[in-house]
């Protein structure tokens, strides 16, 4: 073996090595469990014993709420706690462990992917975003199905699999907003068949929804949207950021909605190249919303599938056709 080679193994085995030994310790050691997902088993707690999604009272669970980030004991949509309603049933907590196992799962099965492609690249990315790897792993946070998501749908795009990508992409964006966005770079690329498989999936799934949580939790979700917009916006969003610089709260709180205009403008503007133009909407997603944790730039991750599985560029003759396999 070279020493170049060496070198490269040591570099990849250092990089993975220290993820996984910093996460066990955290969570073998230090205690660190699914606190996000304690939220999400909170919630469909509420649902199952008849209480309101969106507030406490006497008998719920205790959960973290941070004003004037967030007032209330869920920020996600009400499907979540829908789906969370079977496995709050389930006794001693097993519904959380196996979410939580979930969660794990794909943020690995995604990177153990992007690491076999190019190994190197995502030694350096695994180091980059080590930390908040390393919060985000242990929390059972959706954003672990997100990153998944992410992923998944750039390669089902790629193969031009649209309609199981709009279903993907219409079942994450109704347990958190934002990955919604991904769907304005089919739009842009003209791939209405994924268009139509997320507006057909997502009816279907609002109607379980409704079902499942009552008209009167997702007419409350719309003023949790109002407030995690404006005075709600968190540290580590843009608006935040800009706050802690010395922006005024009354001008930084537009700035997610800035984001979202210009990651918009740039995707229709570089359609032609559909790889760029993805990565740009994996960043709006997160850049875009108002509410951002540290642990959640894990999905910066997703914008470097495009460059780890190409796909040609199309000129908008041709947007409508498959993309040809790159091996």
């Amino acid at each position: 073996m070279t020493i170049r080679r060496l070198a490269r193994t040591a570099f990849i085995a250092g990089a993975v090595g220290l993820l996984v030994g910093i996460v066990a310790y955290g969570i073998v050691v230090l205690g660190y469990g699914p606190a996000d997902g304690y939220t999400y088993l909170a919630a469909g707690e509420r649902l199952n014993a008849g209480h309101p999604l969106y507030a406490l009272v006497a008998g719920d669970r205790p959960v973290d709420i941070r004003p004037p980030y967030w007032t209330v004991p869920l920020l996600s949509p009400p499907p979540i706690a829908v789906l969370f309603r079977p496995l709050a049933a389930l006794p001693n907590e097993l519904g959380l462990r196996l979410w939580w196992l979930g969660c794990v799962a794909a943020i690995a099965v995604a990177l153990g992917a992007m690491f076999r492609v190019r190994p190197v690249l995502m030694s350096a990315a695994a180091l980059v975003f080590l930390v908040p790897l390393v919060f985000e792993i242990p929390t059972a946070n959706v954003n672990g199905l997100i990153l998944g998501a992410v992923v998944v749908t750039w390669l089902l795009a790629r193969s031009g699999r649209d309609t199981a990508a709009g279903a993907i992409i219409a079942a994450a964006a109704a347990v958190k907003l934002t990955p919604a966005i991904l769907m304005v770079w089919f739009v842009t690329q003209g791939r209405w068949a994924a268009v139509r498989a997320f507006v057909t999936v997502g009816v279907v799934l609002l109607l379980v929804s409704l079902a499942g949580a009552g008209i009167g939790a997702h007419l409350d979700y719309l003023a949790v949207i109002g407030q995690t917009g404006s005075v709600g916006t968190t540290q580590f969003s843009l608006a935040g950021l800009l706050r802690t610089v010395g922006v005024p709260a009354e001008a930084a709180r537009f700035a997610p909605f800035m984001v979202d205009a210009v990651g918009i403008a740039l995707m229709w503007w570089r359609r032609d190249q559909p790889s760029f133009a993805y990565s740009v909407a994996v960043f709006t997603m997160v850049w875009g919303s108002p509410v951002v944790n540290f642990d959640w730039l894990t999905l910066m991750l997703g914008a470097l599938a495009p460059g780890l599985w190409p796909m040609a560029a199309r000129s908008r003759a041709t947007s409508t056709a498959p993309a040809p396999s790159v091996a």
